[in-house]
């Protein structure tokens, strides 16, 4: 499976396939071939302040070489990427929460386990 692929075919815990709009893959794939790539990936969860998962907050997971896909989060505040390597720049979009963005390198076959806590608008 190519890379672009298997970006192509991130899912969430919901599994709602994450929409690419571009159909180049990442930087990594020269670093990495694909099935370097396996089972390594993004596991995050997003969370309030309290701790709670927060259901249905829209992700964008961008790439260095133009590579976009999205996602919203399942009932337990869970994304995955799975099967990529490289920098990613992964965004947060809720009318509710203030907007976070945090850029993630995954290393050739690893998993890279995240945490994204949001702060409420105004809070």
């Amino acid at each position: 499976m190519s890379l672009a692929l298997a970006l192509a075919t991130m899912v969430v815990a919901c599994d709602a396939a994450v929409t690419p709009s571009a159909a180049a893959s990442p930087s990594s794939a020269a670093a990495c071939g694909a099935d370097e790539v396996a089972g390594g990936g993004i596991d995050a969860v997003v969370v309030d302040p309290d701790g709670n998962p927060l259901d249905d907050i829209f992700i964008i997971i961008e790439a260095a070489d133009g590579f976009r896909g999205d996602a919203r989060t399942g009932t337990n505040g869970v994304f995955s990427a799975p099967n990529v390597a490289g920098q990613f720049r992964i965004t947060t979009v809720d009318a509710d929460y203030e907007q976070l963005v945090r850029t993630v390198t995954v290393p050739c076959g690893e998993l890279v386990e995240l945490e994204l806590v949001l702060t409420p608008v105004g809070g």
